[in-house]
């Protein structure tokens, strides 16, 4: 008995090795539409994002997800976004075939959505025409180094800090806030420059 158990603990090793492989080479695509799930820790990070809204603000949620942002905080209007429909009025764009809402709101909420995008710069080209803040939440490369970890999560890009802060300043958005603790999730804040 033991000896198959420890046959099945090698396969699965070596099936491991051999995934890391795949994605190391880009020889395997892991995608967000095959891993998906949300973590209920998740909503700590988009209550501590959502200090930052003013009640009774426009807010499009890009990259809405169960729409936990919604019951946080009082808003005037919530516009949910995502790539496939989640219900109670959610827009369906898919930012990786270049589909952004046409909507005008005070405030971009992004919470764990922008490493999933592959043209960013067109993301926040659109975002910056569209709204007069913006609420992020990104892991640059030097906060999560290990590529091969971003790509089994799915994470399609790898921006530096200064990177994304020089894409939005490009797009006259300045960062006005950057939040990070150890462990934790990083936060930048960035508002359309008077």
């Amino acid at each position: 008995m033991g000896s198959i158990s420890n046959i099945k603990h090698a396969v699965q090793k070596g099936l491991r090795i051999l995934d890391r492989i795949l994605i190391r080479y880009n020889l395997k695509k892991i995608t967000w539409k095959k891993i998906e799930y949300f973590n209920d820790l998740w909503k700590e990070r988009i209550q501590v994002m959502s200090q930052y809204i003013s009640p009774n603000t426009d807010v499009v949620d890009l990259g809405c997800g169960p729409m936990w942002l919604k019951d946080m905080v009082q808003l005037k209007k919530y516009y949910p976004v995502d790539y496939i429909d989640r219900g109670s009025d959610c827009i369906v764009c898919d930012f990786n075939k270049h589909q952004f809402p046409d909507i005008k709101a005070d405030i971009a909420f992004v919470s764990g959505a922008l490493e999933y995008v592959e043209d960013v710069e067109w993301f926040i080209k659109n975002i910056t025409q569209n709204t007069n803040r913006c609420i992020i939440s990104y892991y640059t490369i030097e906060e999560w180094p290990d590529i091969i970890v971003r790509k089994q999560w799915a994470w399609v890009n790898n921006l530096k800090k200064d990177e994304l802060i020089a894409v939005f300043k490009k797009n006259n958005f300045h960062l006005s806030k950057y939040v990070y603790e150890l462990n934790k999730y990083p936060i930048f804040i960035f508002d359309k420059q008077n």
